[in-house]
């Protein structure tokens, strides 16, 4: 085996697999001091206040980002946004509005909510929907040709994700400064026990803990953790073993659904049954 092919074997997984170590010691050592996610910049404005121009009763879930909030693999066409939108809709009106495009890197969707078009539908969103960052870690890793050319083109990628994703939902925030947002963290589409999958499993998941601290700089932004979701499980893949099929994107709608605030997620409150004819007041006897 020629002399490079081993280094990208072992020496390249090796030093990748320390890097996410020690992104994820330095990560611990934040949190236990209070200061997680304060190396990525300074705390943002708080938003200006802006008049809603949402219709009364009518509640809209804007949908941003990469192909997993496109609906990407999944047979119907649904993804996971749909499926959000249906369990709101036991509350009322909701009308979904998808902007998202498979193949997006955070440097598109950043260009994206900057338009006057997308701030406006921002502006009138119950709930912000939005997944990114995976192509910005995908897309640095297949373009690298040496090790030291890849694990430099992951770091860089790894900045511009901060960098766009704090511009993004600052962007966001100042459109509309009280709607939920959901940013989706990532998962590892591949499984197995080798050591490469190991590597890549520990990468994604410091990807995923930059995206958490970048949304706990942000008030009523959330990160949404699906790395489990698809761990061990094949099952939810598509036909591609990289997309979530319907499966799969039932299971982030899950989760999705339960970190919205309960004022928004909760189904609304049965109506009685009306009480049968010809029974004494008191007595009343409603359908099983």
């Amino acid at each position: 085996m020629p002399r490079t092919s081993r280094l990208w074997l072992w020496h390249v997984p090796a030093t990748i697999a320390t890097i996410a170590g020690l992104v994820f010691a330095a990560g611990f050592w934040l949190a236990l001091r209070g200061g997680a996610g304060a190396t990525l910049g300074e705390p943002p404005p708080p938003p200006a206040k802006q008049e809603s121009l949402r219709p009364a009763g009518k509640r809209l879930v804007l949908v941003l980002g990469d192909s997993l909030s496109h609906g990407t693999g999944d047979p119907t066409g649904r993804g996971y946004a749909a499926d959000v939108a249906a369990s709101l809709r036991r509350r009322g009106p909701v009308e979904l509005v998808n902007l998202a495009v498979a193949g997006a890197e955070s440097s598109d969707l950043r260009e994206v909510v900057a338009s006057a078009n997308v701030r406006s539908l921002a502006s009138s969103a119950s709930l912000i929907l939005l997944s990114i960052g995976g192509n910005d870690l995908s897309h640095s890793v297949g373009g690298a040709g040496e090790p030291a050319e890849a694990l430099s083109a992951v770091s860089a990628a790894r900045a511009r994700l901060a960098a766009n994703l704090r511009a993004i939902l600052s962007e966001l925030r100042a459109a509309n400064p009280s709607a939920p947002i959901c940013v989706l963290a990532l998962y590892q589409p591949f499984s197995g026990d080798g050591r490469e999958i190991r590597v890549g499993a520990s990468l994604v998941l410091a990807w995923s803990s930059l995206i958490g601290e970048t949304a706990l700089a942000f008030p009523n932004v959330a990160a949404v953790p699906v790395f489990d979701l698809f761990q061990g499980r094949p099952d939810r893949l598509a036909a591609d073993r990289f997309h979530p099929n319907r499966d799969g994107y039932r299971a982030i709608a899950d989760r999705v659904l339960q970190t919205l605030p309960r004022d928004l997620s909760a189904a609304a409150p049965k109506k009685k049954p009306p009480r049968r004819s010809g029974r004494p007041a008191g007595k009343e006897e409603y359908p099983a």
